[in-house]
């Protein structure tokens, strides 16, 4: 048994946060996950409602493929430029700039007469996305209590499922109205406003204030968070961060090369990186983004007349399971989560793979007769609890891989992280409807519930549960080496912190 110390397992003040200003700076910083979830699900509908309005031509899968993932290429981009912007200008200005350029590329698309300008607004607003998907969960992970961290980078990782909710009602309430989708993806400029208006309200996090030496205004944050902590122990608190700061001083003002280096050649650091990361990577390789922006595509290939109304069962679907992850996750953990989750998302993928095969599409993806089948139904059905299991805690547990890092290497890792998303979602946005032609809708349903398995075959094997620890105790962790070893001290660490609460009565 390892040899725990007393700091690292309690910590008094953790228990004395409460108040509205602490969720109004959660909501604030989780619109920025609206917006990434409002534009998943706009483009789906967009797709098949925009006709020949551009060029005068019917979009082809190339060009649908193009519109879909330029948008994940500005996000690559726009979460690199937020990771050189963090540490210099604060979370709050990368945000603000997130929600402008968003803003842009919404107008941009809704004034579109042309694939070229519809290509550029989709790429400004991948900007804004790729900013504002990479900051919003450090923001609320710095300044959230260690035991609601989960669940408050949840209600992010949630808002990216009711933007995707809004974003299909207003689909189908302008399919039928000439030039609706200029409507749907018009109305993307409201909440990235009204992020761009909140960015004036809420403060800098406790961190960023302290890394600054605004000592002042990080212990009046830190106090509006913990309103029922005596000022001593709010003082503590900041000391407390102030002391880790102190011990990293040197790296905190490292080069971004100095950065580069530690965190990928120390062993700490990489394991921290490879284990954020690859989750990301599982959770944007098991297709759900895929089936979000092509679903009405999906939908009308098996065989149903109105894809776009179908499509928002898909996106109640993903909202409603993931309500579970923000009541329970910080309560059971994240491991146990994704480990009791997971396993559904291959079967579903298996059987959707096989039931698709009845289904009468040519090579070319289209459909060679208008009846609904059994199989359509048993495709939808497949969908449908593909995203039920994924929504419980793949969906949203990769989003607070930013709290593996530790703080000199946060916003590096975190950006890292952030790329790792929009990286892998290029790939597989634009290639879907390719792999649906080249080996049959059947072969890529079947190639992505192989990725799901192995996926998780990782995750029981490298992730370990953080759950109710603060920041500074998860560096602990991966100092214990990569793999089982740091899951099985993960796990020791818990127990501990189990059997302390439980004599204390908390």
């Amino acid at each position: 048994m390892e040899r725990f110390e007393e700091h690292e397992i309690s910590d008094p003040i953790e228990d004395k946060y409460g108040g509205r200003f602490m969720w109004l700076i959660t909501t604030a910083a989780a619109v920025g996950g609206l917006l990434f979830g409002y534009d998943l699900a706009i483009i789906s509908g967009v797709l098949l409602m925009v006709k020949t309005d551009l060029d005068g031509n019917t979009l082809t899968s190339n060009q649908q493929e193009l519109l879909t993932s330029i948008t994940s290429g500005g996000a690559f981009v726009g979460a690199l430029s937020a990771g050189f912007m963090l540490d210099r200008f604060g979370r709050r200005v990368a945000i603000g700039i997130g929600s402008i350029m968003f803003t842009i590329g919404s107008i941009l698309q809704a004034t579109s007469f042309s694939l070229a300008q519809m290509t550029v607004g989709r790429l400004i607003v991948g900007l804004g996305i790729g900013e504002a998907a990479m900051v919003a969960p450090i923001y609320i992970a710095e300044i959230a209590p260690a035991k609601l961290r989960g669940r408050l980078v949840t209600i992010d990782a949630l808002a990216i499922t009711f933007g995707q909710c809004v974003a299909n009602i207003f689909n189908i309430a302008f399919e039928h109205v000439h030039n609706g989708w200029r409507y749907s993806v018009g109305l993307g400029a409201v909440p990235s406003l009204t992020l761009l208006f909140l960015c004036f309200l809420v403060p800098e996090t406790t961190r960023f204030l302290i890394h600054k030496n605004r000592i002042t205004e990080a212990t009046n944050v830190t106090a509006k968070i913990y309103i029922h902590a005596t000022p001593e122990e709010v003082g503590q608190k900041v000391a407390d961060i102030r002391r880790q700061f102190e011990s990293e001083a040197v790296l905190l003002e490292s080069s971004f090369r100095d950065q580069l280096t530690k965190l990928y050649t120390d062993k700490a650091n990489l394991s921290a990186l490879v284990v954020a990361c690859g989750l990301m990577g599982i959770q944007q390789f098991a297709g759900s983004n895929t089936l979000q922006y092509y679903a009405p595509t999906l939908f009308s290939l098996v065989g149903f007349k109105n894809p776009i109304a179908v499509s928002i069962v898909v996106a109640a679907t993903n909202f409603v399971s993931g309500l579970g992850c923000l009541r329970y996750l910080d309560v059971v953990g994240r491991r146990k989560f994704l480990i009791y989750s997971m396993w559904g998302t291959p079967v579903a993928l298996v059987v959707a793979a096989v039931a698709i095969h009845f289904v009468p599409i040519s090579k070319d993806l289209n459909v060679e007769s208008q009846n609904m089948t059994w199989a359509g139904i048993v495709v939808l059905v497949c969908v449908i609890v593909f995203i039920a299991f994924y929504a419980s805690a793949l969906g949203n547990v990769p989003w607070l891989g930013n709290e593996l890092f530790p703080m000199e290497v946060r916003s590096l890792g975190t950006m890292m992280l952030t790329l790792t998303c929009w990286g892998s979602n290029i790939v597989v946005s634009s290639t879907y409807l390719s792999m649906m032609k080249s080996i049959t809708p059947s072969g890529t349903f079947g190639f992505y519930a192989g990725l799901n398995f192995i996926g998780w075959i990782c995750i029981i094997l490298t992730y370990p549960e953080v759950s109710r620890l603060s920041l500074e105790e998860i560096k602990n962790i991966f100092q214990k080496g990569f793999g089982w070893p740091a899951v099985r001290y993960s796990l020791e660490l818990q127990k501990k912190k189990n059997t302390l609460e439980g004599v204390s009565g908390k």
